[in-house]
C-alpha cells in the first residue's frame, strides 16, 4: 500500500514538473541555466515513470 501512495505522489509531482516545462515559455538565459532546467525536466519524467511503475505493478 505504501508503494502505491508513493507512486501516486511521484505521478503528481513528476507530471507537474513536466507540464510546467511544457506550458512555460523558455526564458532567455545562459546555457548552463538551460541545461540545469532540462535536467530537472528529465528528473520529473523519471519520477513520473517510476510512479506509473509502482501504481500499476502487481
Amino acid at each position: 500500500m505504501r508503494n502505491r501512495i508513493f507512486g501516486a505522489i511521484g505521478i503528481l509531482w513528476g507530471g507537474a514538473i513536466v507540464v510546467n516545462w511544457l506550458l512555460s515559455s523558455p526564458a532567455p538565459a545562459s546555457q548552463a541555466y538551460q541545461v540545469g532546467q532540462f535536467g530537472g525536466v528529465l528528473f520529473g519524467a523519471l519520477v513520473f515513470l517510476a510512479g506509473l511503475y509502482y501504481i500499476f505493478k502487481r
